[in-house]
């Protein structure tokens, strides 16, 4: 490990974005805080490390804002309490206070184990929701103690090696009468649940249940259905705040705008190789050892080997001015694809990685953009459905993967807008979702319909070319004639 620097300021640490080159120490009442990792960041408020103290390894938060770093940390230091006095696991603070280089901070142990967000990734189903079955009375012993957490992400809740769970980030705890009302324990619940794409209706109301039986709480029909629609409502503006933060420097996206030029890089993508790509896309897309997937007057795709690894590359092509001068000001087919790409992913909706987005947009002439996707391997459900060495069982795992997602789509009316065969790929009889520029979530539900009844016409006639799809036509046509309304 290298040295760490003994003269890092305030000002220094406000400009720390998401990497540190060397670790540096601070220091309290003659003692030295060592700051060795930085772990999690928000520039220029919070920065949080693995360190050491008074010879022990420690977690360590700073709080940087210029002028709320204070309040920041008195919330967190109220909040942390709040849990402990209320019996709640959560780490204590070893120390606390005003660093002698004017940087507010707290100190908590390294404990052993993974977040709940670590277990998510990975287990599988099941696993994740018995793992949320065994998290709701901590939940209750939160509203029954009158708290109310505002920022239920999966990354603040740490399973220790003994299967304990420690609620973190005392900041965003709230505190009120206790016990919480019923409508706040509801509300509350349906945001920690709203945490997951994952779980359908019929899961959510079952983990209510386990909840409620913890309780002397009884919920009617109406009120079950209004919990759900909370859930909806809380995906709703996880979606759009996701969405938001995917266009700007965040802590997985790189972000590169020059004067005729505009870049976003997925960070842990990003290195010498890759930067090469964003700065000569034409290059690498020119190359002889390139492989053309799809040639078109709209967009032209190739797979191409960069460090070694094989990434797809779809440049939406120059128009003509006349073209330009009427979509001025439109987003570009390419970052459509960066956000429809980063939607379906964020929903848990299969489709290729989204590595980076390049838009060309001189004063005068015409624009260019790139998409640019990790290569994902398999069939087009086209291809699949006709392989004679696909067993029936097969077929049948991925035609009710195909239905689960256009399911899926219809929860959040969202159409995709060319819903062929080949915009199908089927590797282990799962689906993955390609071509999405034309995706679109609609405001307005009868717009969802209305579109969606164009897309549900165009997936039909995918199968009426070989006597092979008929099975599938009959199938397909019955599932989606017997769809319930919304």
């Amino acid at each position: 490990m290298s040295e760490a620097i003994d003269n890092i300021s305030l000002q220094q640490l406000q400009k720390v974005t998401y990497q540190l080159t060397s670790p540096f120490q601070l220091h309290f009442i003659e003692q030295s805080i060592f700051c060795h990792e930085l772990i999690r960041v928000v520039p220029g408020k919070r920065l949080v490390f693995v360190g050491e103290f008074a010879n022990k390894s420690v977690i360590i938060k700073l709080f940087v804002h210029p002028s709320r770093a204070k309040k920041h940390w008195l919330r967190e230091c109220a909040g942390t309490k709040l849990l402990s006095d209320n019996n709640i696991l959560t780490p204590e603070a070893i120390a606390q206070g005003i660093s002698d280089e004017g940087i507010y901070f707290l100190i908590f142990p390294y404990i052993k184990g993974q977040s709940l967000s670590e277990f998510w990734m990975q287990h599988n189903k099941a696993e994740r929701e018995q793992k949320l079955r065994e998290l709701m009375p901590v939940l209750e012993q939160h509203h029954r103690s009158g708290l109310a957490h505002q920022d239920l992400h999966y990354g603040n809740f740490l399973l220790d090696e003994h299967g304990r769970v420690y609620t973190l980030d005392g900041e965003e705890v709230r505190n009120s009468s206790a016990p919480l009302k019923k409508s706040g324990r509801l509300k509350n619940l349906a945001l920690f649940l709203a945490q997951s794409f994952d779980l359908s209706k019929s899961s959510s109301f079952s983990l209510l249940n386990d909840y409620l039986r913890l309780t002397s709480i009884n919920t009617k029909k109406h009120e079950a259905e209004k919990f759900w629609q909370w859930i909806k409502q809380a995906h709703q503006v996880r979606i759009e705040q996701y969405l938001k933060k995917i266009l700007r420097e965040c802590t997985d996206v790189i972000y590169e705008k020059q004067q005729h030029r505009y870049t976003l890089c997925r960070r842990e993508y990003h290195n010498q190789a890759i930067q090469q790509l964003l700065e000569y896309p034409e290059h690498f897309f020119q190359d002889e050892s390139s492989v053309f997937l799809k040639k078109g007057n709209t967009c032209t795709v190739k797979s191409v080997l960069v460090d070694n690894e094989n990434y797809v590359i779809k440049r939406y092509n120059p128009k003509g001015i006349a073209y330009e001068l009427m979509h001025k000001g439109q987003i570009s087919r390419a970052r459509k694809s960066w956000i429809n790409a980063h939607l379906l992913r964020f929903m848990g909706i299969l489709t290729p990685e989204p590595i980076a987005l390049i838009e060309q947009q001189p004063a005068l002439g015409k624009r260019c953009s790139y998409f640019i996707c990790k290569y994902t391997p398999g069939q087009s459900s086209w291809d699949f459905f006709c392989d004679q060495e696909k067993t029936q069982q097969d077929k049948q795992q991925a035609a009710d993967a195909l239905l689960a997602t256009l399911n899926q789509l219809g929860e959040y009316n969202i159409t995709h807008g060319d819903l062929k065969g080949s915009n199908f790929l089927i590797h282990n009889n799962k689906i993955w979702v390609l071509d999405l520029d034309a995706m679109t979530q609609h405001k307005k539900y009868w717009s969802y319909r209305a579109n969606w009844s164009r897309d549900k016409q165009r997936f039909l006639k995918n199968w009426d070319k070989k006597p092979c799809y008929k099975p599938w036509k009959l199938y397909f046509n019955d599932a989606l004639a017997n769809e319930n309304s919304k």
